[in-house]
């Protein structure tokens, strides 16, 4: 029983080193500074598929010149990040991918803002405390 035991442990080891993906660092899509089709800038770091970086809204409420950190994650040409427009009771997620048209290349990605309604409110207003969207980023040349 202990050879056996021993030997599927031995087996299971080479199949999971076997069908491991490969450590080398993925092409680093991302990183960089983006703008969105109403002047909205992203920058972005991606650092092994996960993000981080700064959103910096032209619309709305917040000051313009105000950075609002970001967290996501990054798969191949794919990204999903979230903002949250601390002060504002507001957060906003984007999911997208990266693609090319004529212009070159940019991020088509459909967001979610959701709004806090107060709790003895959300009978009336919860519906309208989420508003969807798309928008896409083209990168900022930084020269």
């Amino acid at each position: 029983m202990k050879h056996l035991l021993t030997a599927s442990m031995i087996c299971l080891a080479a199949c999971t080193a076997s069908s491991s993906p490969a450590t080398e660092a993925p092409q680093d899509l991302f990183s960089g500074q983006w703008m969105n089709d109403r002047g909205s800038m992203v920058t972005l770091q991606n650092d092994f598929g996960v993000l981080t970086g700064y959103y910096q809204t032209a619309l709305g409420e917040p000051d313009k010149s105000k950075q609002f950190p970001l967290t996501g994650f990054a798969e191949d040409d794919q990204l999903g990040f979230i903002v949250n427009f601390k002060g504002y009771n507001s957060l906003t997620s984007w999911t997208g991918q990266l693609t090319e048209d004529k212009d070159g290349p940019y991020i088509h990605t459909l967001w979610h803002l959701t709004r806090n309604v107060m709790n003895g409110d959300e009978d009336e207003d919860l519906w309208q405390s989420i508003t969807t969207g798309a928008s896409d980023f083209r990168p900022v040349d930084q020269e």
